[in-house]
């Protein structure tokens, strides 16, 4: 059965208690600053730290602050999936491998794909394929945004090119699980020419001025006009501080949000590594959390059916 929206959010301290939270740690792109956006408007929430390139922490704070409020539930990580039991986060990788596995580490990880049961051994190719940006509209239940609003929505994680790749997917994750009927008509609305043109008339042109909007150099375009990329990605929030401060101010004039606080300084930086393995690798029997442990992993996500990519700090 589909849990409801309300249920979810009461059941998710950072939304059923939001005067807990103390800050939140943003990813590295546009998902991830639209959706600190929304949230910092609805809450009030700073942003305390970023995530880049899932090998480095940047942090506003000396690093044993930051951690003493990770320890104490005080940090939601936004558009990420952290496999640390006192970190809440909000992200939508693959996280499972199978059905059974326990996973302790996302205790208060809040994730579209663990909600509905979708793994990498079950029902991958049935895997969210929207943003979170869409999942926490559809959690507030957001309704009638702004043109530029909705256009922003569905090029954060080129959500649009999903849309025309996978339809049928798209549109079971629409129409049958969240049920939301904007994101139906904008899942119909995206396969046309005119879709296109808008999004590049209204958004592309007004974000290429900023160095971190870029096209993308990839095989996965959209149908009619070839787009792709202007996802934001950045890897150096000091060094790239100035172009980061005019895409908030960009994004905050094209969406009609209240402009991020994204800050202009960091006190500390956590490296961590990155590291691939094959299913091949993990467990054939037992818990997937197990191995996680073991590894004392603290991100991860399964990128392709049988590959995993995680982080160790």
């Amino acid at each position: 059965m589909k849990a409801l929206p309300a249920d979810i959010r009461q059941s998710f301290l950072p939304f059923a208690r939001p005067d807990w939270v103390e800050g939140m740690l943003l990813g590295d792109d546009l998902d991830s600053l639209l959706s600190g956006m929304y949230l910092q408007a609805k809450f009030g929430w700073p942003v305390l730290g970023v995530y880049t390139e899932y090998t480095r922490l940047w942090l506003c704070e000396p690093s044993l602050s930051f951690q003493e409020k990770c320890a104490k539930g005080k940090i939601l990580a936004v558009d990420l999936d952290i496999y640390q039991p006192t970190i809440p986060s909000v992200g939508h990788h693959i996280l499972a491998l199978r059905a059974t596995d326990e996973l302790p580490g996302h205790t208060h990880t809040l994730n579209p794909n663990l909600l509905r049961g979708v793994t990498a051994e079950q029902h991958y190719k049935q895997k969210y394929p929207l943003s979170t940006l869409h999942f926490l509209c559809w959690l507030f239940g957001e309704t009638d945004l702004p043109p530029h609003a909705e256009q922003l929505l569905w090029l954060s994680d080129s959500s649009f090119i999903n849309a025309q790749r996978y339809a049928p997917n798209m549109g079971n994750w629409c129409d049958a699980y969240l049920q939301n009927p904007d994101f139906s008509r904008l899942c119909r609305q995206v396969q046309h020419l005119d879709f296109e043109q808008d999004l590049q008339k209204n958004i592309l042109q007004a974000l290429s001025v900023c160095p971190l909007c870029l096209p993308g150099h990839t095989k996965y375009k959209s149908q009619h006009l070839g787009l792709a990329g202007f996802q934001c990605r950045y890897q150096n929030p000091a060094q790239q501080n100035a172009a980061l401060q005019m895409l908030c101010t960009l994004l905050a004039k094209l969406s009609g949000w209240p402009r991020l606080d994204f800050p202009t300084r960091f006190a500390a930086q956590i490296i961590g590594q990155r590291h691939s393995c094959t299913t091949q690798h993990l467990p054939a029997r037992g818990s997937l959390g197990d191995w996680l442990d073991e590894k004392g992993v603290f991100s991860y996500a399964f990128t392709y059916q049988n590959q995993l990519n995680y982080t160790v700090f």
